[in-house]
């Protein structure tokens, strides 16, 4: 498959410009309608466009073919992407909490109500751009999707804490309450847990890929059916599917009748693996043959 012509690839350009918008949106939000919360949630958004950008860069890479370092494809940079997506993450919620602690040392003032405005806008457009991320990374199975549509999620809880924030800054100027005029300051510090939440997870997940996962329990039964199809295979005795970036690398252990010939395994062995070929998803097969005794 052509980079260009990649889904996720198509998926992610829709994500990135997005992002961007939102992005000024908060900031522009923030800076006229003096809401730190607003500025702080757009330094938020700045993960994502972050995560678009890697992810972007790296889905060229992992439609590369294999070659002699690399037998088995590109597919890993995937979970490389997302580690750095997880490390990029932390750096942003340290950059957060850097500036929140420095506008609580300073006296706050009311946020327009206008800024509540913004903030609802906010997380319509990133519920609807996280739910569209996540469809499209189950449907094609990419981890790097699933991992961007989570920090979109994130992203979008993230902006409801602001708005909660902003609301008790703007009842604290209209009610002369000096106490909730902190609320955007304490939301802003909120948010951090959020990303730092959303940040281990992705980390967590992207290393135990890059450490050889698993395929699901409903592809394994798959798989295991398509195999037990082919003629001349009378069971399958053992079955293992690691996740390869976008497709999986398959080991399968066959049971066939002991009284056949060594060439005759062999071609139900090549029956297995070309039937599983069949499928897009898998790009490498590895066939053992056991005598039924």
């Amino acid at each position: 498959m052509k980079p260009n012509k990649d889904p996720r690839n198509q998926v992610m350009i829709k994500s990135f410009v997005v992002n961007a918008g939102l992005i000024i949106l908060k900031a522009l939000g923030g800076i006229f309608f003096a809401s730190t919360a607003l500025i702080a949630d757009a330094i938020h958004s700045l993960s994502d466009f972050m995560s678009d950008t890697l992810v972007l860069i790296g889905l060229k890479h992992s439609n590369k073919p294999p070659d002699e370092e690399h037998p088995f494809g590109h597919g890993k940079i995937e979970y490389v992407l997302s580690l750095l997506l997880g490390v990029g993450i932390l750096f942003i919620a340290y950059q957060l909490i850097t500036h929140v602690i420095g506008t609580l040392r300073e006296t706050p003032s009311a946020p327009s109500l206008y800024a509540v405005y913004v903030a609802l806008g906010v997380i319509v457009i990133k519920i609807l751009l996280a739910r569209y991320i996540l469809t499209k990374g189950k449907r094609l199975d990419s981890q790097v999707l699933k991992a961007s549509a989570s920090e979109s999620f994130s992203d979008a809880l993230g902006s409801s804490v602001v708005v909660l924030g902003i609301g008790l800054g703007v009842l604290g100027g209209a009610f002369n309450i000096p106490a909730l005029l902190y609320g955007d300051a304490l939301a802003a510090l909120v948010i951090v847990l959020f990303i730092v939440r959303i940040a281990f997870k992705i980390i967590s997940d992207a290393i135990r890929s890059i450490l050889g996962k698993s395929a699901s329990k409903p592809i394994l039964d798959e798989t295991r059916d398509v195999c037990e199809s082919v003629e001349g295979v009378r069971q399958v005795d053992k079955l293992r599917m690691i996740v390869y970036g976008h497709y999986y690398q398959v080991m399968v252990d066959i049971r066939v009748d002991g009284n056949i010939t060594v060439k005759e395994g062999h071609d139900i062995a090549s029956a297995v693996k070309k039937k599983l070929k069949e499928s897009k998803k898998i790009g490498h097969v590895i066939v053992h043959v056991n005598p039924e005794v």
